[in-house]
């Protein structure tokens, strides 16, 4: 029997709203042990010390006053609608701090970022995602390189000419995964951050915005701009030891837009957005609520039924991922297959001057060994070769541990999965540097780079693994060892 459980025996009328269950109860008995978001703010030190005051004060309310909070959530309305809220790496429900200042507001137990708060944040991300709208146009006009061979052969590539000459080439997964993530989820996410800051001035929000707002997330995971950019400087250093080259003002546009990006992400408050867009009624029929249950798309924690439309952004409320684990394993598997030929075959086939042959991933690397690159040579090694590797390493531990129902090491477990999250991204580097090249070097004898099979073998690899990070519930792992109370503990996970 978990304390939990034995704290709901023990006292079970202590200010409870009536018919409520045994799972709210542990959730509210972990409310009442303040296990709410710390408050970290960077202030002078006088400032900082009378905000901590105010904080604590706030964070040191009575299980009394917690009830009664509890018991509003019931009927939210816009002004108590955000005051829950769970951490999606742990599962742990918890109330928010009344954030008066800029702040980042973290989960108690696992530290995961619950919210961060920032002033004027619909204005300032409308702002910069405008200015990343307009860098992004100006580079889509505009060369991104061009290069110059001996007999005055000269070439250039710009945003579209590169996926056209992959799939000219039978690259055409190449060309497709390009498009996604350097020119479509760019504009998208740009895109989706200007259109709600201007409905929200306009008081209306349709639904498809609500669903592209939801999708945020996504599009900022898969954007690319910033390894685009990355991957074009490493295919330039290579072609500069056989040909002129010159950077062009795409490249310096699209620096400007990924930057606007990371600036929107900086500036950008969800739970501002969110709590200006009203709450709908409860659609008529609703089933039996189940428990406090927390929609991923916009945050909002409710006392709701699984698998109910949730009543801001309509989307579908699950307390976990679906089938989390055997979809995880999946794509597990199946990137574990591929990376067999995405490192045996060749990724590129090179000639220079009536000479050259294939290359695989590795012979890129001891390429630029070769002619002094060893930085460069370092980069493509940790992003082409050991990020997948570590990344299915890591997904597979995290899968048995938690099959396993292990307590160990929760709290490091999670920062693991964080890191598999976040690095993931980065191996589509080889990827849009072969796309540089492919398109650049088209000289004949002289000078050409054609696309290999272990190219497209190595970007279904770095789809599948990412694929498999987002697939994966962390909360399961907390789930697992007994750490959530609740009706649904571990949903997917066999004993």
């Amino acid at each position: 029997m978990n304390e939990a459980t034995l704290f709901v025996r023990t006292r079970p009328s202590r200010g409870a709203p009536a018919g409520t269950s045994e799972g709210e109860l542990a959730i509210i008995w972990a409310l009442s042990r303040q296990r709410a978001g710390r408050l970290r703010t960077i202030q002078p030190q006088g400032a900082k010390k009378r905000q901590k005051a105010r904080s604590d004060r706030r964070l040191s309310e009575s299980p009394s006053q917690l009830w009664y909070l509890l018991a509003h959530v019931r009927q939210p309305d816009a002004h108590d609608a955000d005051v829950l809220s769970e951490c999606h790496d742990c599962g742990l429900v918890q109330r928010l701090p009344d954030a008066s200042v800029a702040a980042v507001v973290l989960c108690e137990r696992c530290g995961a970022r619950l919210r961060q708060v920032r002033h004027n944040s619909v204005v300032l991300s409308a702002a910069c995602a405008a200015a990343g709208l307009g860098l992004f146009a100006l580079a889509f006009v505009l060369p991104t390189a061009s290069v110059w061979m001996q007999g005055g052969r000269f070439a250039t590539s710009d945003l579209v000419n590169g996926p056209e000459r992959l799939s000219q080439n039978g690259a055409w997964a190449l060309a497709l995964a390009v498009v996604i993530t350097l020119l479509i989820l760019p504009f998208a996410k740009l895109s989706t951050v200007l259109a709600m800051s201007l409905a929200l001035r306009f008081g209306r929000v349709p639904r498809w915005l609500k669903a592209c707002f939801t999708a945020l997330p996504v599009f900022t995971e898969w954007a690319m701009v910033d390894v685009f950019l990355l991957g074009a400087i490493i295919a330039l250093f290579r072609l500069r030891a056989w040909m002129l080259v010159a950077f062009g003002p795409a490249l310096f546009a699209l620096g400007g837009a990924a930057v606007c990006s990371v600036a929107v992400d900086a500036a950008l408050d969800r739970a501002v957005f969110w709590h200006r867009v009203p709450l709908g009624p409860k659609s008529r029929g609703a089933r039996t609520p189940t428990g406090w249950l927390a929609c991923h798309g916009c945050g909002l924690v409710t006392h709701a039924a699984e698998g109910s439309k949730c009543q801001r952004c309509e989307q579908s409320v699950h307390a976990r991922k679906h089938d989390s684990v055997r979809r995880t394993w999946a794509l597990i598997a199946s990137a574990a297959l591929l990376a067999i030929p995405a490192n045996v075959l060749p990724v590129m086939t090179i000639t220079k001057l009536g000479r050259g042959g294939p290359s695989t991933i590795l012979g890129g690397t001891r390429e630029l060994l070769h002619v002094g690159m060893w930085g460069l040579a370092l980069l493509v090694f940790v992003a082409s070769i050991l990020v997948p590797l570590v990344k299915l390493g890591a997904l597979s531990f995290l899968l048995v541990s938690t099959s396993l129902r292990s307590a160990a090491g929760l709290g490091t477990r999670t920062r693991l999965f964080r890191l598999v999250a976040l690095i993931g991204r980065w191996s589509m580097l080889d990827i849009f540097a072969t796309m540089m090249l492919v398109t650049l070097a088209r000289f004949g004898w002289l000078g050409n780079v054609m696309p290999g099979l272990g190219a497209s073998a190595f970007c279904g690899v770095v789809v599948l693994t990412m694929l498999a990070s987002r697939a994966f519930d962390p909360r399961l792992m907390w789930d697992a060892a007994g750490q959530n109370p609740g009706p649904a503990i571990a949903p997917g996970v066999t004993s």
